[in-house]
């Protein structure tokens, strides 16, 4: 489901960069027209710089996380030379309430079922195998500009935050393991396709810049680490305009 979330994006992407050059925004049809169908229905509106109907909107989506991710662990306060650590990729469904502040501008929150990524040892921790677990919800709230419109396809781009709540540690090689709630930063960029006056398939790309601290055992030899996760997700789905 990863790798669909991915082809889904990338084809998004072509086929509204062949849209954009098939249609000119100049072009006009044989009775002067300039707007397209789709367009007609929110033209004067958007003339005028207001939003028709309800500002809210809703967005359902397949989601796949791939983690750019290492480790930092450290033994009765010495750093273990060579030691880090993977963090595997996850697939989830998000769910997002957005508002539009303009016809450009929005502001969204994104939530999702909590995944849950493994972390595993490498290096000179290698022999570990599987460090630990956890369950985690991330929660978004970001800002983004919609780009002009060329017919139904429409990009947008914009800034965030995330905050990591850890929902359940669960124990491997590191036993007692505690992860503890963090801060991010993410930026995101994708696009939305209308498929008629209120639904609209969207696809898009986060990236996140998220590290956590942890603390637990191997053996009877406290440790402490700081994991950076640093996923980049890839979202498909579903937009609704109330």
């Amino acid at each position: 489901m990863f790798k669909t979330a991915q082809l889904l994006v990338l084809a998004m992407i072509v086929a509204g960069s062949a849209k954009c050059q098939a249609v000119s925004p100049n072009a006009s049809v044989p009775d002067g027209s300039q707007k397209t169908s789709l367009d007609s229905s929110t033209s004067t509106s958007e003339a005028g710089g207001t939003i028709e109907g309800s500002r809210w909107f809703g967005r359902i989506g397949l989601a796949g996380a791939t983690y750019h991710s290492g480790a930092t662990l450290a033994t009765n306060g010495a750093i273990i030379p060579g030691a880090t650590g993977d963090v595997s990729y996850d697939v989830t469904l998000t769910v997002d309430i957005g508002y539009d502040l303009t016809k450009n501008i929005f502001a969204s929150m994104t939530i999702g079922i909590p995944p849950r990524p493994m972390i595993t040892g490498r290096g000179t921790v290698a022999s570990l195998g599987e460090l630990g677990a956890v369950r985690y919800g991330p929660a978004m709230l970001s800002g983004g500009y919609r780009f002009r419109r060329w017919g139904a396809f429409q990009p947008y781009a914009g800034p965030g935050v995330v905050y990591a709540i850890m929902l359940k540690d669960h124990d491997a090689s590191v036993s007692d393991l505690h992860v503890g709630n963090n801060f991010g930063f993410v930026v995101q960029a994708g696009a939305e396709h209308r498929l008629g006056r209120k639904w609209s398939i969207f696809a898009d790309v986060k990236e996140i810049w998220l590290g956590v601290d942890a603390h637990g055992s191997i053996g009877n030899a406290p440790v402490t680490a700081h994991v950076t996760m640093n996923p980049t997700l890839f979202t498909t789905g579903l937009r609704y305009h109330f």
